[in-house]
């Protein structure tokens, strides 16, 4: 039975962890070639070595607000396999605060990472695209990318930015078949987010309070997302261009009562 990745190949930045591991890993099991991009190598290896179990991948050190390494990134990948069929923009950072809590260096580091990495990775990527005559791009967006946060103004900027610019490129590279979308996470369990609710004066309460927040009644796992994303790299949504797939538990439909 053929796979739904069979011959594509597929750069997954952030993906040593949490959500990018979980679409590497997912990609990987449905016959792609993955480019495992990071920022740290030793988490980035471990995770390489789970995906090699199942395809051909390769682990490229990449901060994706340098152009300097997403070039190197992307011209490894065309080196080993060639060409580059779908794009998976995951690497980011959650810092919290207000604006007035929030100093310059932290606005400058967020945007970079998570608004500028996003630009220089479809910049790099879309010629080999381009080439290819087609390819799916998926920035990973989030809740915040349509609602504010309490406490997290730098990150709702972002996020915000990745949505409008998922749009831009839909819309400038649809005649050439390159495809882009946006999946809106809500509260997952990676990593991340569970060593912020950790260090919460009341961890116990501030995690109750969010799963609330979910109509659902619970919080998403990573392989949920790496679901939606698989469906966003494949024909399946060969339509689909320039749209954001929410997967939130319900959570931008309204607040329970």
């Amino acid at each position: 039975m053929a796979k739904q990745l069979d011959g594509k190949v597929a750069i997954v930045t952030g993906a040593s962890y949490g959500i990018g591991k979980a679409i590497a890993d997912l990609f990987s099991i449905e016959g792609a070639k993955v480019i495992l991009a990071a920022r740290d190598e030793t988490k980035g290896k471990a995770a390489l070595e789970d995906v090699r179990r199942r395809t051909d991948a390769i682990f490229v050190k990449t901060d994706v607000s340098k152009s300097s390494e997403v070039k190197k990134l992307v011209d490894e990948a065309i080196a080993k396999f060639g060409r580059i069929d779908i794009l998976v923009n995951n690497a980011a950072v959650a810092p919290l605060g207000t604006i007035l809590d929030s100093t310059e260096e932290t606005w400058d580091y967020t945007i970079d990472v998570n608004l500028k990495g996003v630009f220089l990775c479809c910049k790099y990527v879309i010629p080999h695209m381009l080439r290819n005559r087609g390819g799916s791009i998926i920035n990973i967006g989030s809740i915040n990318s349509f609602m504010a946060m309490e406490n997290e103004a730098v990150y709702d900027a972002s996020k915000g930015g990745v949505l409008m610019l998922t749009r831009a490129i839909a819309l400038d590279f649809a005649k050439s078949n390159i495809r882009a979308n946006c999946i809106c996470p809500g509260a997952i369990e990676t990593p991340l987010l569970m060593s912020q609710l950790k260090m919460a004066p009341d961890p116990e309460k501030v995690t109750k309070d969010l799963i609330a927040k979910h109509p659902v009644g619970r919080m998403g796992k990573p392989e949920e997302i790496a679901k939606a994303a698989l469906f966003l790299a494949t024909d399946s949504s060969s339509f689909i261009t320039g749209t954001t797939l929410a997967v939130d538990g319900g959570i931008l439909a309204g607040w329970p009562s």
